[in-house]
């Protein structure tokens, strides 16, 4: 006999053996149980999910000698002829080479006929989206109104193609790409019942290479299984060319961090080892957006579908870096993919592209320039120098010391016991007169006013234990006039300075944000 191909050793037989379909699984049973099995079916899905295998269970469900039933034996005739493809009851049709309305026709003829020795005909017809409009006219009728003893079946993996009126006919059920996990999991029962020895590190390779199919999986996994009894994670990669996530982790971080040396060797190690550059470059892509998804979602776990490995990498870079900045890197990989794909020399376009997005690293953000602009120090500085000053004078007597010293020590002691406070207390601008402390909030930022109000005892408590003045302290808000996205760019657009940027680095701006704390050029105060 010759040799069968896994995806067709291990196809489905049982409505407990689809993979990763459990919900559709769930549903069609129920149907059969109550006899409430519909005319017509439409099933959409990407390739290799289990879309006409879930066809051919149905209709050995309906025709077994015990049925109907959700659990056909498997072994009676009308089983068996349906697992062989000998029935004469249950016919496939493949809907690209018939997609002529003469091909339909002589279906509405012979669904006319009673089953030869089962109790319905199923129809399944495969990739329907490709019959023209006039064969899915010409099934229209059919399909609203079939004999007692004929269920459709239309497999499809474009939905969108399928005419509104055959929707509208048909139960539809739409079936997923399954996990990375549960595909890992059958692979690995497939390879320990056919004594074939796979490392599981390989099998999360093959799963992430099949991209959500079990046939692909399978087809990947009967290919390496013939080049070698031991299949290994090298094996895959050399055979495949996926890269591996270490590999992917480190140039991720490479690039974060503007490790410009880093990058150039890792490209050089991809192309000595003969690597496909192109495939490299998309496997980075998706790679990158797991880590924005992470980074955005503060976990990976049934946030992505990641294995253990790929969510021990990712964890260890999402603290790294910034939303803003993993969008602009994968945006710019986005739109150099293309170029990389088509490139004569794809390792020159990959490195210039990644050495370009390195240089991210040492920009600042628009809110960080405005400071520096308007003379103040960063954030990150003026944070550190802050605490610095703290930690210097923290046993001193503040009787005599500057009223800005005295408020630097409060923040400090605020944020020991009351973290909340303090973080609103640095929302605001803070002036400093003669025995007087003002807060001020500006726009937005104005819902903080309120509840710093009701702590204003708290705060002089805290003044006072630690400078042994009595310090007035009041807080104001700020209006600012509102002012539409659409001409804050504009203004962005004109701006001299933002201009020339752009025109350095290939720019464009995304959006904008004023700054609350700093006035910014594009805000009006009123009155």
């Amino acid at each position: 006999m010759s040799y069968l191909v896994l995806a067709r050793k291990w196809r489905p037989q049982t409505f407990e053996d689809l993979v990763g379909q459990e919900a559709i699984a769930h549903i069609l049973k129920n149907a059969i149980t109550q006899n409430k099995v519909a005319h017509a079916y439409i099933f959409s899905g990407p390739r290799g999910v289990g879309k006409t295998s879930t066809a051919r269970i149905l209709a050995k469900a309906l025709n077994c000698v015990s049925g109907p039933t959700p659990d056909p034996c498997g072994k009676c005739q009308s089983c068996m002829e349906i697992t062989d493809g000998s029935s004469m009851d249950v016919s496939e049709i493949d809907g690209a080479s018939n997609t002529g309305v003469d091909n339909i026709r002589d279906l509405r003829e012979r669904v006319r006929y009673a089953p030869s020795g089962s109790r319905h005909k199923v129809y399944i017809i495969d990739e329907a989206h490709m019959l023209s409009t006039q064969a899915f006219n010409a099934l229209l009728k059919t399909l609203e109104e079939p004999p007692p003893h004929v269920i459709f079946v239309l497999a499809t993996t474009e939905p969108k193609k399928i005419p509104p009126t055959v929707l509208s006919r048909c139960q539809h059920l739409p079936f997923r790409r399954i996990s990375g996990q549960k595909i890992k999991e059958r692979l690995k029962f497939i390879s320990n019942a056919d004594s074939i020895k796979a490392t599981d590190s390989a099998l999360e390779m093959i799963a992430r290479a099949a991209d959500g199919s079990m046939r692909d999986s399978l087809t990947i996994l009967d290919q390496i299984a013939s080049f070698s009894e031991d299949i290994t994670e090298s094996e895959i990669k050399d055979l495949l060319g996926i890269t591996d996530i270490e590999t992917l982790s480190r140039l991720s971080s490479s690039v974060i961090e503007g490790d410009r040396k880093g990058i150039i060797n890792i490209i050089s190690d991809l192309t000595n080892t003969g690597a496909d550059l192109k495939t490299f470059t998309k496997d980075l892509l998706q790679f990158i957006r797991d880590l924005l998804i992470a980074r955005i979602a503060g976990e990976t776990e049934n946030v992505i579908d990641l294995s253990e490995e790929e969510s021990n990498a990712i964890n260890k870079l999402k603290n790294k870096t910034t939303e803003e900045h993993l969008a602009v890197i994968l945006s710019e990989l986005i739109k150099a993919e293309p170029g990389i794909r088509s490139a004569f020399y794809p390792r020159i376009a990959l490195e210039m592209t990644l050495i370009r997005l390195s240089m991210l690293s040492h920009l600042k953000s628009v809110n960080e320039a405005l400071r520096i602009v308007s003379g103040q120090q960063s954030v990150a500085g003026s944070q550190e120098s802050k605490n610095q000053e703290i930690k210097n004078k923290v046993n001193e007597t503040f009787t005599y010391s500057p009223i800005q010293d005295i408020w630097n020590a409060v923040l400090e002691k605020i944020n020991e016991t009351n973290h909340p406070l303090y973080s609103k207390l640095n929302e605001g601008s803070v002036s400093f007169g003669d025995g007087e402390i003002k807060i001020v909030f500006n726009g937005g930022l104005s819902v903080h006013a309120e509840s710093v109000k009701e702590n204003i005892p708290f705060i002089k408590k805290v003044v006072q234990d630690i400078s042994d003045r009595d310090i007035s302290i009041s807080v104001e808000t700020v209006k600012v006039k509102s002012v539409s996205k659409k001409d804050l760019k504009e203004d962005a657009r004109n701006n001299p300075i933002i201009k020339k940027a752009l025109e350095l680095f290939e720019g464009r701006i995304v959006d904008v944000i004023p700054n609350s704390k700093v006035q910014s050029p594009f805000e009006t105060p009123e009155g």
